[in-house]
This record gives structure tokens, C-alpha cells and sequence, in this order.
């Protein structure tokens, strides 16, 4: 049988069409593949370390992250100037894992490449072909990074100096829920435990949770504006229960406190603390507060 010309031309174009747009469905599932959550998680050494993600282009779009009203830090403009990278505007998002072993940062944003080899040269740090190595603040503490995409960079601060290779490759994604909140940390027991874990401004509130076994903490959106929400996992109820007491106690001392102390009453943190309310669901313990803008600009001040 003898097929018409039109139709061999129309097919062959329609092929054409098929495979260019498989080729764009292809990238684009390939680009929201590599940041998914679980799949971007699996990169990160194992073990019971502190994670933390931020979302920085959701917070820059609702207005959370505005200019900052102090001057940066003269490093931070030594970088800026000698890279191109402006924190500001050029980081879209951090995912981080911090242990004993070296803390691991995956940055999406948009990177100078270029720049950023010479600016760690400049620095006396060295590179071979993707990975750079510059020294830290101190002789244990090595930086390594590389590009993992054009926007994505992989960074670690360790005493090995080729850490950052460790996050070159995916491992199986993670099976546990992950929040989806714009900005979350997840903290285990052990860190809470460990010396000089909290802040000297977090630790009358939250020197209890050092009988969790995991916290996780997460800053959204909620019907009053901002909030930050807490979860913390316990071995049993009655576990949940001394805690949710005992979180209860502290953040009644802490507003009872700032009733007295003006200083604590115009301390952005201390206020948010006491404005803390708790509540147990079986072995979790659920607490949650409002955050102001005020508490925000503080945080990001000088960034």
C-alpha cells in the first residue's frame, strides 16, 4: 500500500513535535525531581543530625526578607564584591544538615561560577575540575564546594576537605513525613541534650524538651499572620505530659518576668516566647506562637 506524501510529512512532523515536547517534559520533571524534599534529603550523610530548610524566594515574595536596615559585615561584602552573590537577591532556597561530623548546605540560587573559583583561589584555597577547598577560621574547619546543577551548589564545613563531594549523590529517598512549611528545623534529642546546645534566650522556655526525642519546629503562614509551630515526639504519654507541664511552667515565669522587666518586655524574642500555648496529643506535645514582623527583622538583621 502506498502512503500519500502529505500524510509521511505530517507524521513526520508530528514526531517531531512528540519528541521535542517529551524532551521538555523530561526536563522539567528531571529539574522538579532533583529538589524534592526527600529525594534532595537523601544526599545528606546518615545519622541523627539537626536539619534545617528555608525557603528563601517564598519569604522574599510575601515581604518577610526586605532590605536590611544595619551594614552587612565587612567579610559578607568582601564576598559579595569578589563573587557577584548577593544573599539577598540571588539565594532561592537552603537545605542543611548539622553534625558532629561536618555541616552540609545544599544552596539553590543563581552562582557565578567563575567567580566563585577565582574568589576562592584569591582566598588560597584551591580547585580540580568542580571542587573547590578553601581554609576556614580554623586549622580543623575546611570548606569544600561545587556545583551539583548551575543552580544548585553543594557546601560543606568539616575536617575533611572533600566533604562536599558527599552530596555529589542521591542515596533512597526518605520514607518519614517532611514538612512543607517555608521554614522548618528538625532537632533530635541528643542535640537538645548536648552542652550548650540552646541559646542562652531559648533555654528557660526550652530546656525542656531535652527529654524529647525529636523537635520539630516550623515558621508559616496561620489566620493571624506568621507562626511558628513546634512538634516534639516523646517515648510515652506520661513523657508528654511532664513536658507539656513543664512548658507550661516556663512560659508563665517568662511572661511573668517581662510583666516586671522592661527589658525583657522590648526584647522581640523574649515577647514571642511568652506568648506560647501548648496542648498533648498522646505522646506529642504540640506548641505554638505568634510571630511578629518585628521578631523577623531582627533575626535577618545585618544579612
Amino acid at each position: 500500500m502506498t502512503i500519500p506524501p502529505r500524510r509521511v510529512t505530517l507524521g513526520v512532523i508530528l514526531a517531531g513535535v512528540l519528541l521535542a515536547g517529551g524532551g521538555l517534559w523530561f526536563k522539567a520533571r528531571d529539574s522538579s525531581g532533583f529538589f524534592e524534599p526527600r529525594v534532595l534529603l537523601s544526599r545528606f550523610p546518615p545519622g541523627d543530625s539537626v536539619v534545617l530548610s528555608v525557603d528563601v524566594a517564598l519569604l522574599r515574595r510575601v515581604g518577610l526578607l526586605g532590605a536590611s536596615k544595619m551594614t552587612s559585615e565587612p567579610e559578607y561584602r568582601q564576598f559579595v564584591e569578589g563573587t557577584g552573590f548577593d544573599y539577598q537577591r540571588d539565594l532561592d532556597s537552603v537545605v542543611a544538615s548539622f553534625s558532629t561530623s561536618g555541616n552540609y548546605f545544599i544552596v539553590r540560587g543563581r552562582f557565578n561560577w567563575p567567580k566563585l573559583r577565582d574568589y576562592a583561589a584569591r582566598q588560597g584555597g584551591s580547585c580540580y575540575r568542580d571542587l573547590c577547598r578553601v581554609q576556614g577560621s580554623r586549622p580543623e574547619r575546611h570548606i569544600s564546594f561545587l556545583p551539583l546543577r548551575n543552580d544548585a551548589m553543594a557546601l560543606a564545613v568539616s575536617s575533611n576537605d572533600l566533604a562536599a563531594t558527599r552530596l555529589s549523590k542521591t542515596g533512597d529517598p526518605l520514607s518519614s513525613s517532611i514538612s512543607t512549611a517555608p521554614v522548618w528545623i528538625s532537632i533530635p534529642g541528643a542535640a537538645l541534650r548536648g552542652e550548650e546546645a540552646l541559646p542562652a534566650g531559648l533555654r528557660v522556655t526550652f530546656s525542656a524538651l531535652q527529654s524529647a526525642d525529636r523537635v520539630l519546629v516550623t515558621l508559616g503562614a496561620s489566620t493571624k499572620g506568621v507562626e511558628a509551630h513546634m512538634e516534639a515526639d516523646c517515648r510515652t504519654a506520661d513523657n508528654a505530659g511532664i513536658l507539656l507541664s513543664q512548658l507550661r511552667t516556663a512560659t508563665a515565669l517568662l511572661k511573668e518576668a517581662g510583666r516586671r522587666d522592661k527589658q525583657i518586655q522590648s526584647d522581640e524574642l523574649a515577647s514571642t516566647l511568652s506568648g506560647g500555648t501548648f496542648d498533648q496529643s498522646g505522646t506529642k506535645v504540640d506548641g505554638k506562637w505568634p510571630v511578629g514582623k518585628g521578631l523577623i527583622d531582627a533575626l535577618t538583621a545585618g544579612i
